[in-house]
């Protein structure tokens, strides 16, 4: 019986234009009522209700989750975070400067970011900060990096993909020293501390909660999703997702613009 689940966001629970439908917000709230724990699992930070604009009722549905790919886990209203160490962060800062054009982002303790380049005002709020909690790189100090996102121009309407040479760079850069993901079709990669990902996320929750494995349903459909997907046996892709992604999970729904979770929910785990 299935008593917690966990759900990835862009891609998976919200369709291409980043809403979650009514349709499926009605299978959540019917899954809720039956008792399901519902958490988020996903790469964005925990600033939901700014990045997504999502009321109070929306974001009751949930009852924690794991953000930046693991880096932050939030639970009975308890926030722990798990940073990376100074020196990958400094030695991937170098690197990344080298290249004019390349943009990174730190995302900090307390959802502070640190940019390259100053953001404009009309990505706010979809980075889900204030002018306030924007940092230049020598306005950090002493506080610790949860994720590096390394991109080209801003990321949210970016259509330039990193390249394979600077792709291999980075890539051997964080080799036995931090969890690496290229993700967004390419065009980011997504750099945490060498233990981090959703699983191991969930795997604190799911033991908090004293629920066993074949208790836990998860969803996703990008590559910082497999390790989740290939855990669990109610593990559901979407149809969205590429071969690789959708080979690593139990069942594939339909896509995230076809309600692909409250058809998985209803008629492949048949729940409600």
């Amino acid at each position: 019986m299935i008593r917690a689940m966990f759900f990835d966001l862009d891609g998976t629970l919200l369709n291409s234009d980043r809403i979650i439908t009514q349709q499926t917000i009605l299978t959540l709230e019917r899954c809720k009522e039956s008792g399901i724990g519902l958490f988020i699992a996903t790469a964005r930070p925990p600033l939901l209700e700014r990045m997504l604009s999502w009321d109070e009722n929306t974001m009751s549905l949930f009852d924690g989750g794991v953000y930046y790919n693991g880096g932050c886990i939030i639970i009975n209203e308890q926030k722990d975070y798990l940073f990376m160490s100074d020196e990958i962060v400094q030695k991937t800062i170098e690197y990344v400067f080298k290249d004019d054009n390349l943009n990174i982002t730190l995302q900090l303790e307390g959802e502070k970011h640190a940019l390259r380049f100053p953001l404009e005002d009309k990505y706010f709020k979809s980075w889900g900060v204030s002018a306030e909690s924007v940092l230049s790189f020598n306005q950090i100090g002493n506080l610790k990096t949860v994720k590096i996102l390394i991109f080209y121009d801003n990321l949210i309407d970016s259509v330039k993909p990193l390249n394979d040479e600077l792709i291999a760079c980075l890539k051997a850069l964080c080799y036995d020293t931090a969890q690496f993901y290229l993700t967004d079709k390419g065009k980011c990669v997504q750099i945490m501390g060498e233990t981090v990902n959703k699983l191991q996320g969930i795997e604190k929750i799911r033991k908090c909660l004293g629920l066993q494995k074949d208790e836990i349903a998860v969803f996703g459909d990008d590559v910082n999703d497999i390790e989740m997907l290939s855990e669990y046996k109610y593990s559901v892709a979407m149809g969205n997702a590429e071969c690789h992604v959708k080979d690593a999970a139990g069942f594939v729904t339909s896509d995230n613009d076809s309600d692909g979770i409250h058809h998985a929910i209803c008629s492949i785990l048949r729940l409600i």
